[in-house]
């Protein structure tokens, strides 16, 4: 099976986790830009991975109107985001980002990365400190564990990438490709 992974990353998790998901399965990694001349019809499987914002995946949209995705082949997306994963997390991820034809040839997973304000452009910092203002106006005891740990990072980077994160995707691509046969 040939396979690509191609990724978004603003702040380094998502290019984290596509480098080692390109390890794990030997296959070719490129961000995105260095991707868009690339035919991905010459590839069985197709791995996008992008950040999350307001529950959309970066750039996932775009790649696929400008690299002409071809609904034949299968695509295996990972959204990179801060917060812990909860239940509904992914079916929200997919309705959000997903055609309902497109639904039938994706599969998406989710992996915690983290949070660095210094790597922010000034736009995203700029949206940033305007949902930092938000937050900081709640009483304390008000801000839900996920605000108080936002308010730190901005402070001092927040990184719980890990590894195992990708072991969903890899043992799901092993299992459709026969991977280990």
């Amino acid at each position: 099976m040939k396979t690509i992974v191609i990724y978004r990353s603003k702040t380094g998790f998502t290019e984290k986790y596509a480098q080692l998901i390109s390890k794990a399965l030997s296959c070719q990694c490129l961000e995105y830009k260095a991707s868009k001349n690339i035919d991905l019809t010459s590839y069985d499987y197709v791995i996008y991975g992008g950040s999350l914002y307001a529950s959309g995946i970066l750039g996932l949209k775009k790649m696929l109107s400008q690299m002409d995705f071809n609904l034949n082949k299968e695509l295996l997306i990972f959204a990179v985001g801060t917060t812990p994963p909860s239940d509904g997390l992914i079916a929200t991820l997919t309705e959000h980002n997903l055609s309902p034809e497109l639904q039938k040839h994706a599969k998406l997973f989710y992996m915690r990365g983290g949070f660095n304000y210094n790597k922010l452009n000034f736009f995203d910092k700029f949206l940033m400190n305007i949902m930092k203002k938000t937050i900081q106006k709640k009483p304390e005891s008000e801000r839900t564990a996920d605000e108080r740990g936002m308010l730190a990072a901005f402070d001092r980077p927040l990184d719980v990438s890990n590894e195992r994160f990708i072991e969903p995707l890899i043992s799901y691509y092993k299992e459709v490709t026969h991977h280990d046969e």
